[in-house]
């Protein structure tokens, strides 16, 4: 289901680009092209500082601080990016949110397939 997300962020986030250039606005593609590259590493470095934690509390029945720093970091870079991008004004910020919620497009996409097997008697 892990590669099937991946793939579906990839597809929502084309997706949105081809809309943002049927726009004719730089401002718009490039909001969604910063925001989805910026939701795809929050994704994928939420997922490693995540494992990370996960791990540490399973190895030590507590919680390493460097796993702790690491995802708090990623919450800092990511926040921080958007903000000052939303700060300079040189993208537009919808654009940007839009390109940054292709994986919860993904996830829609997913739930959708997922009920439509379970609607149809394929899966239980």
């Amino acid at each position: 289901m892990r590669a099937r997300l991946e793939r579906n962020t990839w597809l929502a986030f084309v997706a949105l680009l081809l809309l943002a250039s049927g726009t004719k606005d730089p401002a718009i593609f490039f909001g969604v092209l910063l925001g989805g590259l910026l939701g795809w590493a929050n994704y994928r470095w939420l997922d490693a500082s995540t494992r990370m934690l996960l791990n540490s509390i399973g190895a030590s029945a507590g919680v390493s601080r460097r796993a702790i720093v690491l995802f708090s970091l990623r919450a800092l870079v990511i926040w921080g990016a958007i903000g000052l991008v939303f700060w300079s004004q040189t993208v537009h910020v919808l654009a940007l949110v839009a390109g940054f919620c292709a994986f919860v497009l993904a996830v829609m996409i997913e739930v959708g397939y997922r009920i439509g097997l379970v609607l149809l008697g394929r899966e239980g």
